[in-house]
């Protein structure tokens, strides 16, 4: 009897479960642990500890850590189609959770604009995430107004999937490069601190850079999501991107890869491979 009544509850608990389940994943994770130093706030002491922790999980990115993996040595694959799938699957979770972290933020700021615009209260605690923002996306603003949020949203967006691992890999020859091997560099970003990185080969005399070498292939990621999102060398590209969001459009890897002229010294020529790569792929890119 006792086992009749056990097997029912469980039952009923199984189904409950399955109940529930697709809500449960309505509302993402935060992980309050999950910012660099350089992401996190430093213009919260005003605020009290519930608030500074409410405006930390603001911030935070929606999805777990990736797993860490040594890079594959990708030349061991024969097949080059099997070869470019294990590249992507490689990468693709790191650039998962930037995006999923990115419409998280863009989401909550479009929440602040439509307050302000409506004249509704905007809390503290909005406006500490409002302001954390702007320092972290590199826009030093005194007192926000419509145009500085306009400005901020045109940063705070995703870079699809298929534009960054078509960079990636052109920029480390499909991850086999020294740079991805030696420093999980995928996109040949440079630094300009002795011993911060591989210098490279060819660098010539009187030349100071060198190639940057990251901790692993989130670092990589989170640094070239950076650079496309602050650097006003990318400007352009932003701005195609808020005109396909102003214009209700997809925002596409292809459309944005006009944007990437000032990426290498070859400019159009650099950009027709990119959007050229991404059209060949295409069907590997969103498997």
């Amino acid at each position: 009897m006792f086992l009749k009544r056990l097997i029912i509850l469980l039952f009923w608990l199984a189904v409950v479960a399955a109940a529930v389940s697709p809500f449960t994943e309505l509302e993402p994770v935060k992980q309050l642990d999950s910012l660099e130093d350089w992401q996190k706030p430093n213009r919260l002491t005003a605020l009290s500890a519930a608030d500074q922790k409410k405006v930390l999980a603001r911030l935070a990115y929606t999805q777990p850590a990736v797993v860490f993996k040594p890079l594959p040595d990708f030349n061991l694959i024969s097949n080059i189609t099997d070869r470019k799938r294990a590249f992507f699957n490689y990468l693709r979770p790191y650039v998962k959770r930037e995006n999923a972290r990115l419409r998280s933020l863009r989401e909550q700021l479009l929440d602040i604009q439509q307050k302000k615009q409506k004249r509704m209260r905007v809390s503290l605690e909005e406006y500490a995430f409002l302001y954390s923002l702007y320092d972290e996306f590199r826009m030093d603003v005194a007192e926000t107004d419509q145009t500085m949020l306009q400005e901020l949203l045109k940063r705070v967006d995703i870079i699809p999937d298929t534009l960054v691992l078509m960079q990636a890999a052109n920029e480390s020859a499909w991850g086999t490069s020294r740079f991805a091997v030696e420093g999980y560099n995928f996109f040949g970003q440079w630094c300009f601190r002795e011993g911060c990185g591989l210098v490279p080969q060819s660098r010539t005399e009187g030349q100071n850079h060198e190639v940057a070498k990251f901790s692993g292939p989130g670092a990589s990621i989170k640094s070239y999501f950076y650079n496309l999102n602050t650097f006003h060398t990318y400007d352009t590209l932003r701005t195609i991107r808020a005109r396909l969001r102003s214009e209700g459009k997809p925002v596409r890897g292809e459309a944005l890869a006009a944007g990437l002229g000032a990426y290498s010294e070859r400019g159009h020529e650099y950009i027709a491979e990119i959007s050229g790569m991404i059209r060949f792929n295409r069907k590997l890119l969103e498997e």
